[in-house]
């Protein structure tokens, strides 16, 4: 049987590797990681492989690379105040939308009209030739892109909204204004693959991971009004949830009987 060789380059494996364990936690902030000699012999790749990894992880801002001493990672996501837990209400959500537009900066990708994905036009229940106004925008963190944001609006309420007015001010705060309610949200987490679009906005290579985020939002009278899709990077974003248990609500396991 001929060996399968894979199409990706060896430095870009490694590069991988070491960054799932960088975003894991793998290696101490304190401690610098492993020497490129080390590496190698770890990885059973030559140096220069090594170099390539770092240089790539270092760009990403996700090692530090300090002469005489070694190189350390940086733990971005411990340090952002985006990582907080979302209660899981409409209020708790809008208050977490408005941190995140307090704490970074919006760049303007485009505005226009067509056509929505398939899979937002099934969520949005809309047909899948019908018409939406559609905006991606990109947010900064510290110097650096954070999220690249994909919106999908019903027409009655797109087009109340301008490029100046995506420039500066959260979705959520627009579509009130155009007239919109938001009496429910549905979301959907996933992980994903940065593709070229992404790759290029989100200043990171192809193929790299990212948490997926769709929410839809509901308006009483207009039904699935507007849809957004969220890119983030795996290393800059952390999702919790609080979950509680209601006084009186004991979930029994099947078969037993309470005391």
């Amino acid at each position: 049987m001929s060996e399968v060789v894979s199409p990706t380059p060896l430095y870009h494996r490694v590069y991988a590797v070491m960054r799932e364990r960088i975003v894991n936690g793998y290696y101490p902030e304190n401690i610098p990681v492993p020497s490129e000699a080390e590496l190698a012999e770890s990885f059973a790749v030559s140096r220069i492989t090594i170099r390539k990894a770092m240089e790539i992880l270092a760009a990403e801002g996700l090692v530090t690379r300090m002469r005489g001493r070694g190189t350390f990672v940086t733990d971005r996501a411990q340090r952002t105040q985006l990582n907080r837990t979302v209660v899981s209400n409409v209020n708790g959500l809008f208050s977490y939308l408005n941190a995140v537009g307090e704490s970074t900066r919006l760049r303007v990708i485009s505005l226009d009209r067509g056509e929505a994905p398939p899979r937002i036009a099934r969520l949005m229940e809309i047909a899948p030739d019908a018409e939406v106004v559609r905006s991606v925008r990109v947010r900064d963190l510290d110097g650096r892109p954070y999220s690249l944001s994909m919106a999908y609006l019903l027409p009655e309420i797109g087009a109340q909204i301008g490029q100046e007015d995506l420039a500066r001010t959260n979705m959520i705060d627009l579509v009130q204004r155009a007239g919109a309610s938001v009496e429910q949200v549905e979301q959907v987490l996933t992980a994903t693959l940065a593709d070229e679009y992404a790759a290029q906005h989100l200043a990171i290579p192809i193929g790299s991971p990212l948490m997926r985020l769709i929410r839809v939002f509901v308006d009483a009278r207009l039904g699935p009004f507007y849809a957004a899709e969220i890119l983030y990077c795996a290393d800059r974003y952390e999702y919790r949830v609080s979950l509680k248990r209601e006084p009186g609500k004991d979930f029994l396991l099947h078969g037993t009987q309470p005391e």
